[in-house]
């Protein structure tokens, strides 16, 4: 997805460009070095990057948390059916049967990602046996699932600044292209190298 999306990005650019050559010359000569916008598409490619591991997170916590009801609902069909501890499930304890799908989604979501982040406020938390053994796998596949993504953006941080470096020398080299042209008086270094 974000490969195709970075080639839509690149192409409206080159399409952009191309029009600027086209209609003034001598004013595509003026536009920065940066012709591409290659910085630009670089933190787009970033920012999209950033934009995929939180929508991750998040589908991970919602299916995980459907997941979750799946299982109480089952139980308490199971294990409490008609019983008197069925007071001490998530279900009933929560009123999840009572609520819209909506606080439902909302609630589970939220009890998802807290147990996978392994925060756990306590606000949701499980209250049988079956619900606390799943909650435990579900904290030590939590714990796998949080470290690969701080992995990704850890990787992330560090090839922006590995960039940066590279851009400030960049910028560096530009400068250093434009002053040459201002002792040339404003003659292009390419076409002082003709003569």
């Amino acid at each position: 997805c974000v490969p195709a999306i970075m080639q839509k990005i690149k192409y409206f650019a080159k399409k952009k460009m191309e029009k600027i050559i086209q209609d003034d010359p001598v004013e595509a000569e003026n536009i920065s070095v940066d012709n591409n916008k290659i910085s630009a598409l670089i933190y787009t490619n970033f920012i999209m990057k950033i934009f995929k591991l939180v929508i991750i997170i998040l589908n991970i916590s919602y299916f995980l948390g459907f997941f979750l009801y799946i299982f109480c609902d089952l139980t308490m069909e199971i294990f409490y059916d008609g019983h008197s501890d069925a007071d001490s499930t998530f279900m009933t304890n929560f009123g999840i049967k009572d609520n819209s799908n909506f606080h439902n989604t909302v609630v589970l979501t939220y009890f998802s990602f807290t147990s996978l982040s392994t925060v756990g406020f306590g606000d949701y938390h499980p209250r049988s046996n079956s619900e606390r053994l799943l909650c435990a796998f579900i904290l030590l596949f939590g714990v796998a699932i949080f470290s690969y993504i701080m992995g990704n953006f850890i990787e992330m941080l560090s090839d922006w600044k590995t960039l940066e470096a590279d851009l400030d020398d960049g910028d560096n080299l530009s400068k250093f292209f434009g002053l040459l042209r201002r002792f040339n008086d404003n003659v292009p270094i390419n076409q002082k190298l003709k003569e």
